[in-house]
């Protein structure tokens, strides 16, 4: 499969937040690859916990980017070595303390800044921020953006019940804090889990306070799939744990023999492939007794979080994807949801017009038929929703702005839990 960019007129589709054995993920970065490929992705980076590489797999940087390229040539997929870092952070004013959460989508040319050698350290703790701090959010971020990387906020909006973003005052456990969220050139959205459907309101509420002043460069957006797991059916992630689950059942079976019965005894040992069968169709069971194994709903949830970049004409290729990323030139879909176009791109530098049109293409939304809504916001203010009652899945919307002020103006265009776009960045004459 090759990147065609007639498809969706110019628009790349890439998985973008993907762990693999390198750190804690089940897949191999080869597979990671392949199980982009079986769903339609242009393009993959992996993102495995550096720390992690370091500290527990003991693993190098250059081994790691190795594994990528070779995936890519092999399957044809771009495989992007990109790294998730984690910064421990507490904020004095609001008692929150959590882990910030930063993606970097590109490593290649960070090798020679990590510290691989000092033990116990992780390998950014030495790097500093241009206010003397050591090992902070705003290192990490500088650290990127001298390399052409966009910093990406990762999972910051997962938070406890009964925080809010947009009252800071009040308690809660975030991933990030946010007082540096406006210094991240990319929001994590459309986070995976039960998260969305708790907090999706007030986390496009923070996601629109960071738009409120079009002067300056708005945040764009990307969608995390914060993927672990390589094998997408019970039956490929019984064998996978093949050798730990005919040990625990040994066990049982010594433990309980009276009570079990010699038969399952012997087909245990001589026979363990007609057993992983048999226990195969008790599969809710087996995920109660091996906590170990990840649930495959969750993991197949997670893989319909895609970003798109916007590439044009030009090649699909690692530099020309962190580009579009940097530009701020994408937007994310959810769920059953596919995109094919938007117009004019996303952007951070404004366009000159003389009236704002917007062009939005959506083949499928929801995979049942019910409306829907497509809202529109311009500098962080909702201006227009617009309900679409037809039964068809796709939305296809063209939309102009009856009033826009002089001036520069920002676009987002939100259809609830299934699509988001990065800031579309105009000049209004």
């Amino acid at each position: 499969m090759t990147y065609d960019p007639s498809k969706r007129n110019g628009w790349a589709r890439g998985l973008i937040h993907f762990h693999t054995e390198f750190s804690d993920g089940g897949a191999s970065v080869q597979k990671a690859a392949e199980i982009a490929r079986a769903h339609g992705y242009d393009f993959l980076i992996v993102t495995d916990h550096l720390q992690d590489l370091k500290l527990k797999k003991g693993r190098s940087l250059q081994e790691y980017i190795i594994a990528c390229d070779t995936a890519s040539k092999e399957t044809g997929t771009l495989v992007i070595p990109g790294g998730e870092i984690e910064v421990d952070w507490e904020n004095p004013r609001t008692g929150d303390s959590s882990q910030a959460h930063t993606l970097a989508f590109s490593i290649r040319h960070l090798i020679s800044e990590f510290d691989w050698t000092t033990p116990g350290e992780k390998p950014y703790a030495g790097w500093t921020d241009n206010a003397g701090g050591r090992g902070t959010i705003l290192a990490v971020q500088q650290k990127l953006m001298r390399y052409g990387v966009p910093p990406a906020a990762s999972h910051q909006f997962q938070h406890a019940y009964l925080g809010s973003p947009i009252h800071p005052a009040e308690h809660a456990d975030y991933r990030y804090d946010l007082e540096r969220i406006g210094s991240s050139r990319l929001l994590d959205f459309f986070y995976s889990g039960v998260i969305d459907a708790a907090h999706e309101p007030e986390d496009f509420a923070l996601y629109l306070s960071c738009l409120d002043n079009p002067s300056e460069i708005s945040p764009a957006i990307y969608a995390s799939c914060d993927y672990h797991y390589g094998p997408e059916t019970l039956r490929e992630l019984l064998h996978q744990h093949r050798e730990e689950i005919v040990a625990r059942l040994r066990q049982i079976v010594v433990k309980w023999r009276r009570v079990i019965g010699v038969p399952l005894c012997w087909l245990l040992r001589w026979q363990p492939d007609i057993a992983l069968s048999l226990f195969e169709h008790l599969g809710r069971r087996l995920f109660a007794l091996f906590r170990t194994i990840p649930p495959v709903q969750f993991a197949a949830e997670q893989l319909s979080h895609a970003t798109y970049v916007y590439l044009g004409d030009s090649a699909l290729t690692e530099e020309n994807v962190i580009q579009a990323l940097w530009k701020g030139q994408s937007c994310v879909t959810r769920g059953a949801a596919e995109f094919r176009d938007l117009r004019p791109v996303p952007s951070n530098v404004p366009q000159k017009v003389s009236r704002v049109d917007l062009y939005l293409d959506l083949p499928v939304t929801y995979s049942v038929h019910r409306p829907r809504s497509v809202l529109i916001y311009r500098d962080g203010n909702l201006v227009d929703w617009i309900v679409v009652p037809d039964v068809r899945q796709a939305i296809t919307l063209t939309w102009t702005d009856p009033s826009p002020p002089a001036g520069i103006h920002s676009y987002v265009l939100y259809v609830p839990s299934k699509f988001l776009s990065s800031p579309l960045l105009v000049e209004v004459s």
